[in-house]
């Protein structure tokens, strides 16, 4: 029988940006997604009366607070260092905000991909 679980598989990716960079993402599971969206959730407000109110939610936290639980959850392994010799620590929110902007938008970019599943097909 297939098992259903996430297991210890994980993916190395060379970066691009950073020549010799490297970083080893693991894929999420259902329930740390599930986690996510419940926190991405729409809201919507009645001011009564059948008049509604509008209002807006700065979802720029949100998406900050995640590439921060991102770096510091799915990324496993990786070489990049803070300054010659140190490690960059990626469970610290102020380490992953020094990475250059090409690097962390690369490094997210492959967090996303490896935890999307909208690229498979319908009906199997």
């Amino acid at each position: 029988m297939p098992v259903a679980v996430v297991t210890e598989e994980k993916v190395r990716k060379d970066l691009k940006t950073l020549e010799g960079g490297f970083v080893v993402i693991r894929q999420m599971t259902y329930g740390e997604r599930l986690l996510r969206q419940s926190k991405t959730g729409k809201m919507k407000v009645s001011a009564g009366k059948g008049k509604e109110f509008e209002g807006e939610m700065d979802m720029g936290s949100f998406v900050r607070e995640f590439a921060y639980w991102d770096f510091a959850n799915l990324i496993i392994e990786h070489n990049l260092e803070l300054k010659p010799g140190e490690l960059l620590n990626l469970k610290n929110p102020t380490h992953v905000d020094l990475l250059r902007g090409d690097v962390g938008e690369e490094i997210g970019t492959y967090i996303d991909q490896i935890n999307s599943f909208e690229d498979v097909e319908e009906g199997n």
